[in-house]
């Protein structure tokens, strides 16, 4: 499936431009959204389990870093604060490699693995007092 737009079909390059726009202006739109409101959507997995997911805090991590807050970015979610560009920059490159058809690396899956896993034990750690109790 080809996407087109305005009857032109989209190169690769293009899919993955659109996709990007789209979700930086998303994004906006929530940002303005938050700081009308003063809303965020809350996490369903810690309200329901009372538990921190990997990605609980994002919202709070994102608003700190455009406030230019970076030790509070860092303090609402390590892990994806650490790793965001290169989550991002795969994500990326897996829509654009989707797009033009082409075959995709085993390392890019071993990489998204790799993340997956780290997310994982980061998730465990941070809701275990393991490292609350050293001072």
């Amino acid at each position: 499936m080809d996407l087109k737009l305005f009857g032109k079909k989209l190169s690769p390059a293009q899919v993955t431009l659109m996709f990007l726009i789209i979700f930086v202006a998303a994004g906006a739109l929530y940002y303005l959204f938050i700081k009308i409101t003063g809303f965020a959507v809350p996490c369903i997995f810690y309200s329901m389990s009372g538990l921190k997911c990997p990605t609980c805090g994002i919202t709070r991590m994102v608003l700190h870093i455009l406030s230019f807050e970076f030790a509070e970015a860092f303090r609402d979610n390590a892990f994806v604060f650490l790793t965001w560009p290169f989550s991002v920059g795969e994500i990326l490159y897996l829509i654009y490699m989707s797009a033009a058809k082409k075959e995709i690396s085993k390392k890019n899956y071993i990489f998204v693995a790799v993340l997956v896993g780290i997310a994982l034990i980061f998730c465990i750690i941070r809701n275990t007092d393991i490292f609350l109790n050293i001072q």
